[in-house]
């Protein structure tokens, strides 16, 4: 992981805007980054996706802004990955900021333990993230695109994310067109986001415990 981190220290660049993602991995890497800014004395703004990185990144006394004209890299997670550079995000429900500042950065890298790498999404839980109003019938409606259904629940009710919405995670048998299936879930009314990512990924840093490769 160590070697994985200090590879992907090279996009925090002198007077960069970074997004910052979410989950476990990333909360290893913040402090490592840190330390990467004090060496080389580096002026980085951040963007986070979420509310727990932005409070992460703000107490090692990093700077973190709420819009930009333009956001040179962002640095994330994922729960699944492909070799071809797809992926599902936002099993930690900060879902619709992660696509927000992930897809407006001229350069997106995911990070994710070798164990993540799926061959597809058949049988992978995608995160939709829906609006309140209305949800049993917007569930109804992701139902019937195939999928077998479970609300994201926290605290003895259910999840509700950064952004005021619930979560649908959504399995399938077997998807064949994920873009195409990202499209089919955002034309439903109600939903916010899905957890699909299948563009602008520019990379994906894969580590275990012996080192790690990428993917382009």
């Amino acid at each position: 992981m160590e070697k994985a981190f200090e590879y992907l220290n090279q996009y925090i660049e002198d007077g960069s805007i970074i997004g910052m993602g979410s989950g476990t991995t990333i909360e290893k890497y913040i402090p490592v980054m840190k330390d990467h800014i004090d060496r080389q004395n580096l002026s980085v703004e951040f963007l986070s996706t979420s509310l727990k990185t932005e409070k992460a990144l703000q107490n090692l006394g990093l700077t973190v802004i709420h819009d930009a004209e333009r956001v040179d890299a962002a640095i994330d997670g994922a729960d699944q990955f492909t070799g071809n550079c797809l992926a599902v995000k936002g099993g930690g429900g900060s879902l619709m900021r992660e696509k927000q500042v992930d897809y407006f950065a001229g350069r997106l890298i995911l990070v994710a333990h070798e164990r993540k790498k799926v061959e597809d999404f058949g049988g992978v839980e995608i995160p939709v993230e829906i609006n309140q109003y209305l949800y049993r019938m917007t569930g109804r409606l992701l139902e019937a695109t195939g999928a077998a259904t479970q609300m994201r629940m926290a605290g003895g009710g259910l999840f509700v994310t950064d952004n005021g919405n619930y979560i649908v995670d959504c399995t399938y048998r077997t998807v064949d067109d994920p873009g195409e299936l990202h499209q089919e879930l955002v034309n439903i009314p109600g939903v916010v986001e899905t957890g699909i990512f299948d563009r602008h990924i520019k990379e994906i840093v894969s580590f275990n415990e012996q080192g790690f490769k990428t993917y382009d």
